[in-house]
């Protein structure tokens, strides 16, 4: 069977090239494909661009990566100072999340993912969590990688389902959070001083939201424990693909 495609969307930095300094690019991770090719997916970049939807009918998945704060105005708060942002990756996502909820394609959303669909769908946001044991300051960045805290997960939800635990260790690269989730959806994970970590769907809508950065977790005893999120995610993808092609073919 063809391998499902899998949208990820992509960062605008400026960057160092032959050709120049601070040459503008649209970037990611090489984490971030990684354990999506693991699990048997064809991974594809996506910067923002105007075709939403023919995008989106071409993919079997779709992966919101990290990146900086979705711009305030979006959930009416104020800009930061040293903060920036990118309007034309938050447009681009909100409606990627849109049409992905539409279609019912299969979404993993890490990070700002989380939070740019909950903006998209009508949640809310803490701007800047408050420093706890569990969230402190945004460090140099050996310190932030290796940060970690525990989690517990909700019994029953499907992440608890597919970790086969209701307690975890994740790390945590970020200052803001969901406040409250979006209308149709719930919150599945909360650090010790009650910040939001997972967020799933309400009904059978295979979307998966993590504020912890689970394609970060590299070493190999931490990079098993999350491909289970992975490997779902990508099980979902490729469901979706046979439905597709099961379909096409039954048009001709």
């Amino acid at each position: 069977m063809t391998r499902p495609l899998i949208g990820i969307t992509t960062w605008r930095r400026a960057i160092d090239t032959d050709l120049g300094t601070g040459r503008p690019a649209h970037s990611l991770g090489a984490e971030y494909a990684a354990p999506i090719e693991a699990a048997d997916g064809a991974v594809v970049l996506l910067p923002p661009t105007a075709g939403v939807d023919e995008v989106l009918d071409r993919l079997d998945g779709l992966v919101l990566s990290g990146g900086e704060d979705v711009h305030p105005a979006r959930y009416g708060s104020d800009v930061q100072p040293g903060r920036s942002y990118d309007p034309a990756r938050d447009a681009f996502e909100i409606d990627l999340v849109h049409g992905a909820r539409r279609r019912g394609l299969p979404v993993l959303a890490i990070c700002r993912g989380l939070q740019v669909s909950m903006i998209a769908l009508g949640g809310s946001l803490i701007e800047d969590i408050p420093h706890t044991a569990a969230h402190l300051p945004v460090r140099g960045a050996d310190q932030q990688l290796a940060a970690r805290h525990s989690i517990a997960l909700a019994e029953g939800s499907r992440l608890a389902d597919l970790y086969g635990t209701d307690e975890r260790t994740v790390n945590t690269i970020h200052h803001q959070s969901v406040a409250e989730p979006a209308p149709g959806f719930h919150a599945v994970a909360w650090a010790p001083d009650g910040i939001v970590e997972a967020v799933e769907a309400d009904g059978d809508w295979p979307f998966w939201a993590v504020q912890w950065h689970p394609e970060k977790m590299i070493a190999p005893d931490e990079a098993a424990e999350e491909m289970p999120l992975f490997a779902a995610f990508v099980s979902a993808a490729r469901e979706r693909a046979a439905e597709h092609a099961a379909a096409k073919k039954g048009t001709r």
